[in-house]
């Protein structure tokens, strides 16, 4: 599995285990700033999901506060709770 796909289905799992309604789609923007690439956020309702690749952390939000953060080094993510 591509590392983009990994980070996708687990932001897909943190929305489905914290209560997020299987059937409302999630959104997905891709971040810039000065024309460079600085990740993803993924939405759905008031939960977040937000990969910084240059720091390596997926890192979960529901509402302002920070749920969990993992670090992923090539497929094996680690967890770190908030």
């Amino acid at each position: 599995m591509q590392q983009y796909e990994s980070i996708r289905a687990q932001a897909i799992d943190f929305f489905l285990e914290n209560g997020a309604d299987p059937t409302i789609e999630f959104q997905e923007v891709i971040l810039l700033s000065n024309g460079h690439y600085n990740g993803r956020r993924f939405y759905c309702n008031q939960l977040q999901a937000i990969w910084m690749p240059e720091d390596g952390e997926l890192a979960f939000f529901n509402g302002d506060t920070e749920q969990a953060r993992i670090s992923i080094s090539g497929n094996q993510p680690t967890a770190n709770a908030a």
